[in-house]
C-alpha cells in the first residue's frame, strides 16, 4: 500500500513540475484521488447500508461467531455444563463453564449491570460488540484476511500458532477461595469463600475480582474470559496482536512479517 502511494505521489509531482499553473486546489483533488485509490484496496469495516462501524449494530449475526469456533475449540467440549447451566442459560447469553447456578449469579453480581449478558439486554449487546472487537476474525484465521500479501501468509500462520501456544488462553472461575488473597489488578483483598477468576498462565495462586479481569489496553472486560498474556499483563487478542505489529486503521488487519525466533521472543 505504501509503495502504491509513493508511485502515485511521484506521478503527481511530475505533473506539477511540468505545469506550474496547477494550483493548490488541483493538488488537493489529486491527493483525494490518491486516498480513494488506497482505500479501494483497503476497505473500511463499515455497514454497507448505513456506513456505521459494524460493531455498533445490535445484530451482528454475520460477523459474530461463537467463541469456541473463533478459537478452534470443538463445540460442546468446554461450554456444555448441562447440570450447572440448565436454568441460567435461559437468563444469560453466556455463563462461565462449570459453575453451579448460585455461583453464576454471584459472579455476575460483581460485574457492572450494563455488562451482564442477560438475554435481550444492553449487557448482551455489549458482549456481542466485544466479541467482534476483541476477537477480530482476521487475527484468528488466514481465511478472513482480505488484504494480507501472499508473501506474508506463512508468517501469519506462524504468528497464529505461536500466539495460540504461548499467549492465548481461557480463564476459569474458582467457586470459592480456600484462603484470603489479593486481586492481581486492584490489589484489593479477596476473602476466603469469594468467587475468583483464575488465568492458568499466571499460576493457580494468582486471582482477580470478576470486574478486574480486563484488558491492559482497553480496560474492557475480557469477553468470555478469553485473553492473551504478554509480559505478565492481560490483553484481549486485538490489543495483544497490536503489541507485535501495528494494525491498519482502514482494513483492521495486522501485517505480520516476522521470523519465528523473533515472534517467540516477542510473545514471552
Amino acid at each position: 500500500m505504501i509503495s502504491e502511494r509513493v508511485k502515485v505521489t511521484k506521478a503527481f509531482s511530475r505533473i506539477l513540475l511540468k505545469d506550474k499553473r496547477l494550483c493548490k486546489v488541483t493538488f488537493q483533488l489529486l491527493e483525494n484521488a490518491l486516498k480513494a485509490i488506497i482505500l479501494s484496496k483497503c476497505y473500511q469495516k463499515a455497514c454497507k447500508n448505513c456506513k456505521s462501524p459494524t460493531q455498533n449494530h445490535t445484530v451482528v449475526e454475520e460477523n459474530l461467531l461463537h467463541i469456541q469456533k473463533r478459537l478452534g475449540i470443538p463445540t460442546g467440549t468446554q461450554y456444555s455444563s448441562k447440570e450447572s447451566q440448565k436454568e441460567p442459560h435461559k437468563v444469560y447469553a453466556w455463563t462461565p463453564p462449570g459453575l453451579p447456578a448460585d455461583k453464576i449469579d454471584e459472579y455476575f453480581a460483581q460485574l457492572p449491570n450494563n455488562k451482564v449478558p442477560r438475554w435481550k439486554s444492553p449487557g448482551e449487546q455489549y458482549r456481542e460488540k466485544q466479541l467482534v472487537l476483541q476477537l477480530p476474525k482476521q487475527d484468528l484465521a488466514l481465511a478472513y484476511c482480505r488484504h494480507l500479501d501472499r508473501s506474508y501468509h506463512k508468517s501469519f500462520e506462524d504468528f497464529v500458532n505461536m500466539r495460540n501456544e504461548l499467549a492465548l488462553d481461557i480463564a476459569y472461575i474458582r467457586e470459592y477461595l480456600d484462603k484470603q488473597n489479593e486481586c492481581a489488578k486492584c490489589r484489593g483483598t479477596m476473602l476466603k469463600g469469594d468467587v475468583a477468576v483464575i488465568a492458568p498462565k499466571f499460576g493457580e495462586s494468582v486471582c482477580w475480582h470478576p470486574a478486574c479481569f480486563v484488558c491492559s489496553t482497553c480496560d474492557e472486560l475480557l469477553v468470555d474470559l478469553t485473553h492473551c498474556v504478554k509480559d505478565r499483563k492481560l490483553y484481549c487478542e486485538r490489543h495483544f496482536a497490536e503489541q507485535i505489529k501495528p494494525r491498519c486503521s482502514a482494513c483492521d488487519e495486522v501485517s505480520i512479517s516476522l521470523s519465528m525466533p523473533f515472534l517467540r521472543r516477542t510473545m514471552k
